[in-house]
């Protein structure tokens, strides 16, 4: 059997920030895909954005995991970008800022074009005939439309929807098992078939791994190695607003500014 893995990095890591599973992140989606389809031919496509901040130490720390994903997990990484946006009010449409004097921050980050780079991806490799079974793994209720369509364009096709533990699993991706049974289902992403990278595998290209991302470490803190600077006056909120996706507990928690 052919599978391909389709990874929404940001929304899956957004959905882990407080969670006692944060160290998943550090995960091998390729072996990881294998273990819920033993003996498949294994493909993934991995989806995220680059962070655009000043902090160095989160800059390594990304490409320390894309890098993980690109060579060790041969996965293709597919970019999408993080676009400033101005805070505005969403009734008036008044710009705002932070109301704490230190910070006046009036921007926030928001990821652009990965919903999209999925959604195509997965039905161009439906119609070339590149899988057999599909899994994508996020809660964001906006790829809906593109997996209807990889199951209409390529009728023996399965797709299988594995969302963050802890997310709110949207309606419809409840009933997809009952729209299109044995060909498509939603289920949580069972975090004992997780297959991490291996804590010293950072060493290999002299880089560390950062102490929160340990097997067991838990939930994320507040301000992993000293990035407390990252609310810094003018400094966008590092909020990615696409990324989490309509779903999820923390989109449903979070006030949601015009998009």
């Amino acid at each position: 059997m052919r599978v391909v893995g389709y990874i929404d990095g940001m929304n899956f890591y957004e959905a882990s920030k407080d969670q006692a599973w944060y160290p998943a992140g550090w995960c091998n989606w390729t072996e990881t895909l294998g273990v819920y389809c033993p003996g498949a031919e294994v493909s993934v496509r991995y989806f995220t954005s680059l962070y655009v901040g000043r902090d160095m130490k989160q800059v390594r720390r990304q490409k320390l995991h894309i890098l993980a994903m690109e060579k060790e997990a041969h996965a293709e990484i597919i970019l999408g970008s993080c676009r400033r946006r101005p805070l505005v009010c969403p009734n008036c449409r008044t710009l705002l800022k932070c109301p704490r004097a230190k910070c006046g921050c009036d921007q926030r980050l928001a990821e652009k074009m990965t919903d999209v780079n999925i959604a195509v991806r997965m039905l161009e490799d439906a119609i070339d005939g590149l899988f057999d079974r599909a899994y994508l793994v996020s809660a964001d209720v906006d790829l809906l439309p593109a997996i209807k369509a990889v199951l209409r364009r390529a009728p023996s096709s399965q797709v299988i929807v594995l969302l963050p533990p802890g997310a709110v699993m949207a309606g419809e991706f409840a009933e997809l098992n009952k729209t299109y049974p044995r060909r498509a289902i939603a289920l949580y992403l069972d975090l004992g078939k997780l297959r991490r990278f291996p804590d010293e595998l950072p060493h290999r290209w002299g880089m560390r791994l950062p102490p929160h991302w340990r097997e067991g470490a838990g939930k994320r803190p507040l301000a992993p190695e000293s990035e407390a600077d990252s609310c810094r006056p003018g400094h966008p909120v590092p909020w990615f607003e696409e990324s989490v996706g309509f779903g999820t507990e923390s989109a449903l928690k979070r006030p949601r500014g015009p998009r």
